[in-house]
């Protein structure tokens, strides 16, 4: 045998061994993870760290919400009138990165309640300077104001402004006080234009104290807590958006008292209805004709719905947080027809930190959550709603590996 046939079946014996050994932890990863948690107790929540404004000068007093982008939690922080930037590049040891701030002139950050985050640019909107402001965050310990319109009734209907959504170069802003769907072109950040305006409360617009909205597939969908409703704007044409269909009403049935913010996924839209404390579930998928699917009130989960703030879906559960319970919950909807609590913590200060939350963003095995009575940012680790590798996945990669490893046998 010559040395350089030797070798060669040195190194094939060595990289078989390799595969081998691979494969085998990637199976064993198959057996030893829950594919989703379940209501019998394997989904867990549990607090891994928090910082707040105690102590040091981190501006997150009244932090009402948050968007996490990258290494980073971008914090809207309402008594502060400041956006707040964290660096969570170690969840367990998230740290103040930087701050900017003011009411009025030049920041015009006054009361910013929502914000929204694409690539390096921050979009608030801010209810006591009734404005819209982007924020360049490119340099993120010196985030720099580029740009704002502000100002209550005509011509920019901004007044009170309290949700954004951004989606394909446009954002939408809802504002209470003018009860307003502004559509603006923030195709270029530094010069935002407004392009179309919906307002109006009651009957023909039913968007009374406008406080949340989610866009999708040429709709914007609406949540009024004056109007107990959720609107449906057909805004393909941004410059003319128009009512296609509602549902309203407190109380049995539809339960959008108070309705406050709103989630779609899959054409089902997941409402927090903060005067019925209830998680109201609608059907989107006809525009023309959305309608009440069915609703988890407080009183048949324990308390964990007594206020509700913010919603987030993934997969099938629903996680919700409510400020008068002081509470996270997640909610099990395999079977809408039957859902079920999952998991859920609860209570201000320590251990976890959930005094009046107000904020929600769930990313990877992290949920991110802004609180007004704590004044902080609490980060939570969970198994919920996290796929793993399944067996079919193992086929794939073992055939994979069949077509690329040449010394395959």
């Amino acid at each position: 045998m010559s040395l350089k046939t030797g070798k060669n079946l040195s190194f094939s014996l060595f990289y078989n061994i390799f595969i081998a050994v691979f494969i085998f932890i990637l199976s064993l990863s198959v057996f030893t993870f829950d594919i989703y948690a379940e209501s019998g107790g394997r989904g867990f929540l549990k607090p891994v760290s928090s910082i707040s404004s105690i102590g040091a000068d981190t501006y997150l007093n009244g932090a009402n919400d948050v968007f996490v982008s990258g290494n980073y939690a971008y914090i809207a922080a309402m008594a502060d009138n400041s956006m707040t930037i964290i660096n969570v590049s170690d969840p367990k040891n998230p740290v103040f990165e930087s701050s900017i701030k003011g009411m009025g002139a030049p920041n015009y950050l006054g009361g910013i309640s929502k914000l929204f985050i694409v690539n390096h640019f921050c979009f608030a909107a801010c209810s006591k300077d009734n404005s819209f402001v982007v924020i360049d965050c490119n340099d993120t310990k010196n985030p720099e104001v580029a740009a704002v319109i502000s100002g209550s009734g005509d011509p920019n209907y901004l007044g009170g402004a309290r949700d954004v959504f951004i989606k394909d170069n446009r954002a939408y802003v809802v504002s209470s006080a003018d009860d307003s769907l502004v559509i603006i072109d923030v195709s270029s950040p530094q010069n935002p234009k407004i392009l179309g305006v919906a307002r109006g409360e009651g009957d023909g617009s039913y968007l009374g104290g406008a406080s949340g909205i989610y866009v999708s597939e040429g709709y914007a969908f609406v949540a009024s807590e004056k109007d107990n409703a959720i609107s449906c704007y057909d805004v393909r044409n941004p410059s003319r958006p128009v009512l296609s269909s509602f549902v309203e009403g407190a109380g049995s049935p539809n339960f959008l008292g108070g309705a406050k913010s709103i989630f779609i996924k899959d054409n089902i839209g997941y409402i927090a209805s903060s005067k019925d404390n209830t998680l109201a579930v609608i059907n989107t998928k006809d525009k023309n004709n959305i309608k009440a699917e069915y609703s988890i009130t407080n009183s048949s989960i324990d308390d964990y719905l007594k206020l509700p703030q913010a919603v987030f879906v993934r997969e099938n559960f629903v996680f919700v947080i409510s400020q008068e319970s002081n509470s996270l919950a997640v909610f099990d909807i395999s079977n809408p027809s039957q859902p079920k609590l999952a998991a859920s913590l609860s209570g201000a200060g320590s251990p976890n930190y959930l005094g009046r939350p107000a904020g929600l963003f769930v990313l990877g095995k992290y949920i991110f959550v802004t609180t007004a009575g704590d004044d902080s940012l609490s980060i939570f680790e969970t198994n919920i709603g996290i796929k793993a590798i399944t067996d079919s996945d193992v086929s794939s990669l073992r055939k994979w590996l069949r077509i690329h490893n040449p010394y395959s046998v």
